[in-house]
């Protein structure tokens, strides 16, 4: 099930537990991304786009910045009805109203606002505010994505991978995927380097993955840490180098993953 408080699973927090591709000769020490993708992320509804919400406004403060949002939203002010929509789906400074927030992401969305856009994504992903359709989904995360919404461009490209919406299109989801890596961000990064890893819509090419994981790993992805650091240890894409395999599973594991933990292990290094 898709749900906005499990937001940030998009490919990277479900790891590949199965087997490794024949490449990779480090087995259950891989974690490699792609099989099972099982959540969209990002966006206004979860308050993670809204930089707003944290200004450390006394109850008072909060009420008095929902009217002036209220009143720049009335007047037709795109980033003020979002805003609204964001402070009504979460409960921010009035009382939580999830269809009244639709009705205002929906304003913002068709004067072209990319950040509600995507979050009207979110929503009928979910089924929260509105009836579930991932047809309607996929239709505002592409409008959002084709205006270089990065969470948005992410969300479509998980909508190709497993056919939520549209067809079912692996290339395509490389293509999103590719877009949003590309911008920077560490979770599609990894992602990519999972794909070139296993020949998901791209050609398998280890140096690939090596340069995506090394790029997500410097951005503090643990999974792309993990898998820099299996590759370091394999010499798969990278000369061999079991320093840079410790240092990057140390890395990874300092951030909890236990996969990283048990390399660490195997190799010693408890």
């Amino acid at each position: 099930m898709k749900t906005f408080s499990t937001v940030v699973i998009l490919f990277c927090a479900v790891l590949w537990s199965g087997a490794a591709p024949a490449e990779i000769n480090r087995g259950t020490a891989a974690v490699y991304e792609g099989g099972n993708i099982t959540s969209i992320r990002g966006g206004a509804a979860e308050g993670n786009s809204t930089d707003f919400f944290d200004r450390g406004l006394s109850p008072s403060g909060r009420q008095n910045h929902v009217a002036l949002i209220k009143k720049a939203a009335r007047a037709g002010d795109a980033q003020a009805q979002y805003e609204l929509g964001c402070i009504l789906f979460t409960g921010w400074g009035m009382e939580k109203d999830r269809p009244e927030a639709i009705r205002w992401f929906v304003k913002a969305a068709r004067q072209g606002h990319a950040q509600a856009q995507n979050a009207l994504g979110l929503a009928y992903s979910s089924g929260e505010g509105v009836d579930q359709d991932d047809r309607e989904a996929a239709r505002w995360f592409r409008l959002a994505a084709e205006q270089g919404d990065v969470d948005a461009q992410f969300n479509l490209s998980c909508m190709y991978y497993n056919g939520w919406g549209v067809e079912q299109d692996k290339y395509e989801a490389a293509r999103w995927c590719m877009k949003a890596a590309a911008q920077g961000d560490p979770q599609a990064q990894c992602v990519l380097g999972s794909m070139y890893m296993r020949s998901e819509g791209v050609k398998q090419n280890l140096k690939e993955a090596m340069k995506w994981f090394r790029k997500g790993a410097e951005q503090g992805n643990a999974v792309a840490q993990h898998n820099l650091a299996v590759l370091y240890e394999d010499g798969k894409g990278v000369e061999r180098n079991l320093r840079e395999a410790i240092r990057w599973y140390r890395q990874a594991a300092e951030q909890g993953l236990p996969q990283s933990r048990e390399a660490l292990a195997l190799l010693g290094e408890n």
